[in-house]
């Protein structure tokens, strides 16, 4: 089917940077915004992630059934033009998930503690519908660019890097605002998440006009595919139940880290502006990694790859638990810790499309949509759990806002949230590599030629 073009990857990263954005802003700023500026208490902020995000779960696969269902209406229609499955979404869905993000930063004057707690819930739920509607088909998408495996792992690695500078560039752009508005610190989060809102907007669009669905998507002969029958079918997948365990736990890890480094920073290190400079050390080698990280995967086979990159992570980071609060030695030993474990989570996207091929493989449908909207509602999972013991956890640890020293009781606590539990994830995300996930090179080429006949 020929190589992608640069414009395809480019277009791919850029697209998954967009999502980084606002998904950054609100996994790393999110319960501090509510905390510090809102008034919700860290439990209520917990119990509202935990309701939010197990909604969006439940709304995920909804959405990946939704797509699949109108691709097979607008083939009836019988056009002359190529029907494009996922492509329109990117254009529908840019501005509704923007819109949302500032608003979730948008403090309303004049409300009760109350008021405050349904504003809160309302705009939260309300960005994580948009950011559905817009990132189930974004991540469909890449099945229906290309089925070979090294062009999927670059795909996959495009994707991993435009979203790893998603995620990082609000932790070097919040501080500074936060810094320069440090006597209104609503005003520096508005403004903050109003530009990460823009670049996300011009960033959807450029996604919009570089990507191609070069794959043919013909209807599926069973008219009566369901969703539930669907699901049933990925109970008998092995990399999607792989990719799901470890999904799991690594966002488990990673977002209560995201959600916790602002505490880390400010109350452990005394170092809230250097929260951006540790930022740029750890995206700088992925910068280099990334080009190579394909053909790795070429060489060694992506399971091999996920499972080494993802124990080494957990060892690092267990070492940096124990050892005293310094950001030196946390940029050093962090920055190992999450190099290592950026190589599966820029590997997963592409393993998600072989979870696809493999379920062609299992029953003869590929069932796209569903599928990933199912992986979504897995993430979605990891998302909401990491959301509750972030936000339970800073209560439960005794923070108090405003307080010059916390107690030592409560910065163990920080800390043990901020390191120790990606530390664990990265551990089980080695487990689930290493015993569940079972394509091998020789069992991808039985598939592709399978699925290709």
């Amino acid at each position: 089917m020929g190589k992608l073009s640069f414009k395809n990857k480019f277009g791919y990263a850029i697209g998954d940077m967009a999502n980084g954005l606002t998904f950054a802003m609100s996994a790393g700023f999110l319960l501090s915004f509510y905390v510090d500026v809102l008034g919700i208490t860290g439990a209520a902020a917990a119990t509202l992630f935990l309701v939010a995000r197990m909604w969006d779960a439940i709304n995920d696969p909804m959405m990946g059934s939704f797509t699949d269902k109108m691709f097979k209406k607008r083939l009836k229609k019988k056009t002359s033009k190529k029907v494009d499955k996922f492509r329109p979404y990117l254009l529908m869905g840019s501005w509704p998930v923007v819109i949302m993000a500032i608003l979730m930063f948008f403090s309303p004057d004049g409300l009760g503690s109350g008021q405050k707690l349904i504003w809160a819930y309302v705009t939260y739920i309300g960005w994580g519908m948009a950011y559905t509607f817009i990132n189930i088909p974004y991540g469909s998408i890449a099945a229906v660019m290309t089925q070979e495996p090294s062009e999927r792992a670059s795909l996959s690695v495009a994707r991993g890097l435009g979203g790893m500078v998603g995620n990082i560039l609000p932790r070097i752009i919040v501080p500074v605002f936060l810094t320069s508005f440090a006597t209104d610190q609503q005003k520096g989060y508005l403004i903050a998440m109003a530009v990460m809102g823009l670049v996300a907007f011009v960033g959807y669009l450029v996604t919009y006009f570089t990507l191609e669905e070069r794959v043919a998507v013909k209807e599926s002969k069973n008219e009566n595919v369901s969703l539930i029958s669907a699901v049933k079918v990925l109970r008998k997948n092995r990399p999607f139940i792989a990719v799901s365990v470890a999904s799991i736990a690594m966002l488990t890890g990673m977002l209560t880290n995201q959600a916790m480094s602002v505490f880390y920073f400010r109350e452990n290190l005394d170092a809230l502006s250097a929260m951006g400079i540790t930022a740029v050390i750890q995206m700088v080698p992925m910068l280099f990694l990334a080009p190579v990280l394909s053909k790795v995967v070429k060489r060694f086979g992506t399971k091999k790859v996920v499972s080494l990159s993802s124990v080494v992570s957990a060892v690092f980071l267990g070492i940096l638990m124990f050892l005293p609060d310094n950001l030196f030695t946390y940029v050093g030993f962090f920055f190992v810790g999450s190099l290592m474990m950026t190589v599966p989570n820029m590997l997963i996207w592409g393993m998600v499309s072989d979870t696809i091929d493999y379920n062609q493989y299992l029953c003869g449908e590929r069932s796209e949509g569903i599928i990933y909207g199912s992986y979504s509602f897995v993430r979605k999972t990891g998302q909401a759990i990491a959301g509750f013991i972030a936000g339970m956890g800073i209560t439960i640890v005794g923070y108090t806002q405003g307080l010059e020293m916390q107690s030592a009781q409560t910065l163990f606590g920080i800390k043990f949230l901020t390191i120790g539990f990606p530390a664990a994830g990265m551990l089980i995300a080695f487990l689930a590599f290493r015993y569940i996930w079972n394509l091998t090179p020789e069992m991808k080429l039985k598939v592709d030629e399978a699925i290709s006949a």
